[in-house]
């Protein structure tokens, strides 16, 4: 497993398990976050024209992670890609790590705006299960059931542990 797409809700813990099989494997991640929007917050998005060349160059590579809530974004690596991991949890989990986390003003070029970023994060995450586009639920859930090759579904915190701890074994 050399490219893989992990997808799921705000707060499903994308990042955290994309940071897990890197540091296993030592394979960069590519945020989709970081895609998207220009540096400095969530405030402004990239022009899509940047975003889809970058995205064509990186996924040139032979190793990454590409993480991310933007299932169109995810989709354009899923070409490439090996291996698909959605994490499919509930709002409680996802709400639980959204608030853990918090509004991240620190990285934000004017925390102030970062706490009502924050705010409309976690009204646009509660609705992740109504929205009908390739961010939601059901965009994700297309993504999931399309992808012909490797994939893996997890519902559980635990399910994605057990997915780190086994990962040395399985990906080679």
């Amino acid at each position: 497993m050399t490219r893989i797409v992990i997808i799921g809700n705000s707060g499903s813990g994308k990042s955290h398990l994309a940071k897990s099989l890197s540091k296993i494997d030592s394979i960069p991640i590519i945020h989709l976050d970081q895609l998207f929007w220009l540096p400095g917050g969530f405030n402004e998005k990239r022009p899509k024209d940047e975003v889809k060349n970058e995205i064509e160059q990186k996924r040139k590579d032979n190793f990454w992670i590409a993480e991310g809530v933007f299932g169109e974004l995810a989709e354009l690596f899923l070409v490439r890609a090996e291996t698909l991991i959605y994490l499919d949890l509930d709002w409680a989990a996802c709400h639980s790590s959204l608030m853990a986390r918090g509004s991240e003003s620190s990285r934000q070029l004017l925390p102030a705006k970062a706490e009502e970023n924050f705010r409309n994060l976690l009204l646009w995450a509660e609705q992740y299960w109504t929205r009908t586009d390739l961010r939601s639920h059901a965009g994700h859930l297309q993504l999931f059931n399309n992808f012909r090759k490797l994939k893996f579904r997890f519902t559980t915190r635990a399910e994605a542990d057990e997915f780190i701890r086994q990962f040395p074994r399985i990906s080679h």
